[in-house]
């Protein structure tokens, strides 16, 4: 085998190993291998990168791009100049719309909004992350937002480890599948969406399980914030990583 053709080779298993580590949610080794494709790509003539099967190109071109962006230099594999983009902001949260009432609650990590349904709790949001047009009223005899702001303060003042209060979540049966996973891991202990996935019997719907864990409308109470990278490393969470890591140190984990 020639030089340039182990090149190529190595560049389409330099490629699939990035996207088995962007399947896994692992994004700084994922970002690592993206780097090192990029490299090998960029030394390959036009030729010789169109004996890449197109679906390896088309995840480097396009998919990765679009998540991790391009470098002020361009990445050699477009011939439109790079365009530096702003930073948006990410849209805020609604309230649950068969939320019935709300309350704001205080903790340790910043002001927390609560809504219930005639169900039961249905929403805990970080008050910085959910639209205040959206909140129903507030109801000071609602049983269920009663309940909930007496367990989180328990929680809080590290005298409960498990919620009681009954939850009217609302999402896909898929989602609520994951959800009620979620749900299973014990305090003080963490998963990664592998781990989740193949607990639920599909060990490759790791990047779908990672989707509804980032829709989850009862945060802490069903806790996402227990979802970590492969790498141990704190990815995505709608409250902040910030956020995030204390919620971890104050259930004992030193990250």
């Amino acid at each position: 085998m020639t030089s340039r053709a182990e090149l190529i080779k190595e560049t389409c298993r330099r490629i699939r190993e990035a996207r088995k580590r962007w399947d896994a949610h692992e994004n700084s080794a994922c970002r690592r291998e993206r780097e090192r494709a990029l490299e090998s790509y960029e030394e390959l003539t036009k030729a010789e990168r169109a004996e890449i099967p197109e679906q390896l190109r088309t995840w480097l071109r396009y998919r990765s791009e679009k998540y991790f962006g391009k470098d002020q230099k361009g990445n050699g594999m477009s011939a439109k100049p790079t365009k530096m983009k702003k930073t948006k902001e990410k849209k805020k949260d609604s309230a649950p719309h068969h939320a019935m009432a709300c309350r704001e609650v205080a903790s340790p990590v910043g002001p927390l909004i609560i809504f219930s349904s005639k169900k039961g709790l249905c929403g805990v949001y970080f008050k910085h992350r959910i639209e205040e047009e959206t909140f129903p009223k507030e109801n000071p005899r609602d049983r269920f937002l009663n309940q909930a702001e007496e367990e989180l303060g328990e929680y809080f003042a590290k005298e409960r480890e498990a919620f009681t209060v009954p939850l009217d979540a609302r999402g896909s049966s898929f989602q609520r599948e994951v959800w009620r996973e979620l749900s299973r891991i014990p305090f003080g202990e963490t998963r990664c969406y592998g781990d989740l996935a193949e607990s639920m019997g599909n060990p490759l719907a790791s990047r779908a399980v990672g989707t509804a864990n980032g829709e989850n409308p009862v945060s802490i109470i069903v806790p996402c914030h227990r979802v970590i990278g492969k790498d141990g490393s704190l990815i995505g969470f709608g409250g902040g990583v910030d956020i995030k890591e204390k919620l971890l140190r104050h259930e004992g984990l030193l990250l």
